[in-house]
């Protein structure tokens, strides 16, 4: 007997877990694929870092949207722990946006400048930022204070999201995908290494493989991979009270479970042959990357000289043109809708993206248009050649 479900979701991160959870919440019979494993792309490796305050979101829907998304977090946090038993490792605290030298406090008062309308944050000086972390750096110049930002672990939300969708009879079956059934203008299913699944919608959220199954509905889904490597450091001393960022050092965060995570790297610290080469390049940790966030890290706080490295990794991220998700229905075609391209910001947009990809398949709409209207993928039904090496180079975290 043939397969059928009402939703095929293809990848298990995050997104597409949480467009599985979503839907499974609303009644729908969902079958979720993936080819290798849960959280086997960029989800494995995320920093779970939701920040509002770096330059990945931009003034209009972009920061809308993170906004959004950063304050489903504690509800939906709580709901996947009561289902599932899971620590997700979630904190919410202060952060400190560091300015190291002039270049990074003109980046950050810039991004102040409109970020401080919906976001409770103000600027200290340096005896402000010793007052709060006397370790930190004498070099630094000062810091933007937020009042609250929030990080979690990343493999352990896409593993929550999975088992909360299988608690609502949403079956994830290792099964790779390998084309698209269609009739006509429609999308009818899926191909898959073991028999044909047949559905009303298919969810393409495999992240950086999403390209492979755009070449069957002769739309060019513009996502390729992004590099990312990052520490995570076994350090003797106080956690840090608050989480770390700087625009050009990234990330430094005491996590819950009393490990340091710092980094990452983007594409401005690879030669410009090292950048896009693919999967299997992505997933190599490098020497020069270890070193490279060491330095940064012990510039930032002198002390971690004396840190153990525990973890190096490393992995692609999903990079659209714009730096923006895809989310939405594929130009000339029912029954297929994108939800990939979310860069260094998957796992604080993929819950939302998630639930509105759900109500926009259970209604035809989502409950708030907006969330949606700005990362349709047909923004890019003319473009003739994406520049990621620019897109690319602009990513921080």
């Amino acid at each position: 007997m043939a397969e059928t479900a009402d939703v095929v979701v293809v990848g298990a991160g995050v997104v597409g877990c949480s467009v599985a959870y979503y839907l499974s919440v609303l009644g729908a019979r969902v079958k979720l694929l993936e080819r290798e494993a849960i959280g086997s792309g960029a989800s494995a490796h995320a920093t779970g870092s939701l920040s509002l305050l770096g330059a990945e979101f931009s003034p209009g829907p972009s920061f809308e949207f993170a906004l959004t998304a950063y304050r489903e977090f504690p509800e939906l946090v709580q709901r996947l722990e009561e289902s599932t038993g899971m620590d997700l490792l979630y904190q919410r605290r202060p952060s400190l946006r560091l300015a190291l030298d002039e270049d990074e406090e003109y980046l950050i008062k810039d991004l102040m400048s409109w970020q401080q309308t919906h976001v409770a944050m103000k600027w200290i000086d340096q005896q402000n930022v010793h007052e709060i972390e006397p370790r930190l750096t004498q070099n630094v110049r000062g810091a933007v204070y937020e009042d609250e930002s929030a990080q979690l672990d990343s493999y352990r939300l896409n593993l929550s999201l999975a088992q909360a969708a299988e608690k609502l009879e949403c079956p994830l079956q290792l099964r790779e995908v390998t084309g698209l059934l269609t009739r006509g203008s429609r999308v009818v299913g899926v191909d898959t290494a073991t028999g044909e699944v047949s559905c009303d919608t298919v969810v393409i959220a495999a992240g950086t493989w999403s390209p492979r199954l755009g070449e069957f509905l002769d739309f060019s889904i513009p996502v390729t991979h992004l590099k990312g490597e990052r520490l995570m450091l076994r350090y003797g001393g106080a956690p840090l009270p608050v989480l770390i960022s700087s625009p050009k050092r990234g990330h430094m965060i005491s996590r819950l479970d009393g490990l340091l995570s710092v980094g990452s790297t983007g594409g401005r610290d690879y030669d410009q042959e090292d950048l896009f080469r693919g999967e299997d390049f992505d997933r190599q940790p490098t020497e020069a990357a270890k070193i490279e966030l060491l330095q940064r890290a012990i510039d930032v706080f002198p002390d971690l000289e004396e840190a153990e490295l525990v973890h190096h990794l490393a992995g692609s991220r999903p990079l659209s043109p714009d730096r923006m998700p895809i989310i939405g229905p594929v130009p000339g075609w029912d029954g297929v809708v994108l939800a990939t391209g979310h860069s260094t910001k998957g796992i604080h947009l993929g819950p939302l993206t998630g639930r509105v990809v759900a109500e926009y398949i259970h209604s035809g709409r989502c409950q708030v248009p907006s969330l949606m209207e700005a990362f349709l993928p047909q923004r890019f039904a003319a473009l003739a050649g994406a520049d990621f090496h620019a897109s690319g180079r602009l990513v921080e975290e």
